[in-house]
């Protein structure tokens, strides 16, 4: 089974994000998501649609801590994925984003739900 290159742990989450793109026209395009985990390098977001982004693709981020503020970032789509069990069942489709220079304020916000107490995915 192949090892995960991931250099730093993951944590269970789901919270309501939203993404900014800018469109081939010059529009911005707002979409929410769902952020299904996140770690302090990037976070995965769940849709079906695997045609919305392309890989490589800066776009920027509001991530929703509990109703209570809006946390903005930036990232980068690293990878666009359909995720299954050993069953060959599938679970879960998204997109892995990557975060890029990303303030003090959104750090903490990260720091925050990875150290809460709910257990890490591996």
């Amino acid at each position: 089974m192949e090892r995960e290159k991931r250099k730093f742990k993951r944590k269970e989450v789901s919270l309501s994000t939203y993404v900014r793109k800018v469109t081939p026209d010059g529009n911005l395009n707002l979409m929410q998501f769902t952020t299904k985990d996140l770690s302090r390098g990037g976070i995965f977001i769940t849709t079906e649609d695997l045609s919305l982004f392309d890989i490589g693709e800066r776009v920027e981020l509001l991530l929703d801590d509990s109703g209570e503020r809006y946390y903005e970032g930036n990232a980068r789509v690293v990878r666009g994925a359909r995720v299954f069990t050993d069953e060959e069942e599938r679970t879960v489709s998204g997109y892995g984003l990557s975060f890029f220079q990303p303030d003090k304020d959104f750090e903490k916000m990260l720091m925050r739900y990875i150290e809460s107490e709910k257990d890490e995915e591996d």
